[in-house]
Parts: C-alpha cells; structure tokens; sequence
C-alpha cells in the first residue's frame, strides 16, 4: 500500500506558482479528473469521488502557503489526506466532491471565490480540514452526528473544541450549512484550545493574553513559518489517524453507529 505522506516533499514548495503546477502534476499522475477554476490570481482545484451512492458531503482544504514559507503541515498535510480519501470512497462507491483552495492566507479569498460560484446549500455538511500532520488528538470545531458520535470520536481519540484558528471554514458558515474545522494537534494543546474559546467569539478584538496562548501551543511550530514549517516534521502516522476517522465516518451507516444501553438490554 503507497504512504499517504509520499507527496509532501514535492508539494512543500515556497513558490507558489510551483507549488500550484506540482499540485496539479500529482492529481494528474494519481488519475484524479480536476478542473482548475480560475480568477484574477486565484487557482481552486474541484474534483470528486466517483460513485452512484451521493453523501451530499463537501471536503476542503487550502493548498497555498503563508509569505513563501514550505507550508508542510500547513496544509499540505491535509492535501495528501484527502487525495487518498478521494480514492478510497470511490472504491466504496460514495461520490463526495472536493476543492482545494487558493488563497486561504490572503482573506480567504478561494474559499469566496469558491462559494461564490458554487451552492454550497447542495451539501449537507462541508468538512474543511487544516493543520493534519502534526500531533495526536483529532479536534473538531462544529458538530455533525455522522462525524461527531462519541463512538467514533473515542475510537479515533477525536474531540470536540469550542475553537479552532481561523481557516476556510468561516466562509462556508456564512451558507448556514453545517460545517466542520479538523485539525491534529499534540494532546497538551487541546487544554490551551479550550482556555481559547473562554475569550468568546473575538468580535470587539483579542486581549494580549490570548496571543500569548496562541503562542505557547506546541503546533503553532508547524504553521506560518514557523520552527517545524517543513517535510520532515510531518507525522504519517498523525495523517493516517484523520484519514481512518474520515473514512469511518464516511462509511459507517449512522444507525449502527448509535448505541445505547436500552439496545445492549434488549439483545440479552
């Protein structure tokens, strides 16, 4: 079986012109039929899972860098994640579209340009994934019961968090579909995660002391040029631990998914 870290080299790139025609080399390689949707200086790629069965599911994940830095774990990491999670629900006979997005670290601009040309009100659910190869516990901003059972989040060591940094996903919220952040992060980060939702919404501003957290995180070396911004700190085993929950998730039929002790009676 190929690792699902083997393109990461050739896509941490600074350059992002580069970076944009490897990307587009490797779905080409990996036989991914993909359209290029283009404006002014803003390149998305969209694709999709073939299959009759439709989840009504949309995958995300921006593959541009921030100011010339390699960009590893940020966002490459979830880039590979779901060129392998387009394979794998294709054998599963699932049709999930995908698009990789320009410009998340300029305004998000791809993801505007994205669901500006697009109805994104189609989906049931928008899954935007950042950040997905570096650490051990799977945190989840927003709630979907086909993604959020504790079922599956205790078997994947999956939780919850009232916040996340800023990606994509606050210009799918705008549609009203439901929509998920993912990322990975070490497990100590997950309590600064938490003490972080305790600032609110941050619609009158940030205190310094929220920055100082942000930046007392262990994962916030793997992104915006920071220490651990390169190949070699990229965890296969953190992205195959999203990967095996996604593709869970994605084939788990819901109501076995649901347990109950009322069930666990009934069956003695």
């Amino acid at each position: 079986m190929h690792k699902i870290i083997r393109h990461i080299e050739e896509l941490s790139l600074r350059d992002l012109s580069q970076r944009r025609e490897s990307l587009s080399n490797i779905l080409s390689s990996e036989g991914i039929i993909f359209s290029r949707e283009s404006e002014n200086r803003i390149t998305n790629f969209t694709f999709s899972s073939k299959g009759n069965n439709s989840s009504g599911f949309l995958f995300s994940a921006h593959y541009d860098n921030y100011r010339d830095s390699l960009g590893a774990n940020d966002n490459m990491s979830s880039v590979c994640i779901l060129i392998d999670l387009c394979h794998a629900l294709t054998g599963e006979n699932i049709h999930a579209d995908f698009v990789f997005t320009d410009g998340e670290e300029d305004g998000h601009s791809g993801a505007k340009f994205y669901a500006g040309t697009h109805n994104l009100k189609e989906y049931s659910c928008i899954i935007n994934l950042d950040l997905c190869g570096y650490g051990d516990v799977i945190v989840i901003h927003g709630k979907h019961k086909r993604f959020t059972s504790r079922i599956l989040m205790k078997k994947h060591n999956a939780e919850t968090v009232k916040y996340l940094p800023e990606s994509d996903d606050v210009i799918y919220r705008k549609s009203h579909v439901p929509t998920l952040s993912i990322s990975v992060v070490p497990k100590w980060d997950v309590q600064y995660l938490r003490a972080l939702a305790s600032f609110g919404e941050g619609i009158l501003g940030r205190p310094p002391e929220f920055y100082m957290i942000l930046s007392d995180m262990e994962v916030t070396q793997t992104f915006h040029n920071g220490s651990k911004d390169s190949p070699e700190f990229v965890d296969e085993l953190a992205m195959k631990r999203v990967y095996d929950y996604l593709i869970e998730a994605m084939t788990t039929n819901e109501t076995q998914s649901k347990f109950s002790f009322m069930n666990l009676f009934r069956r003695g």
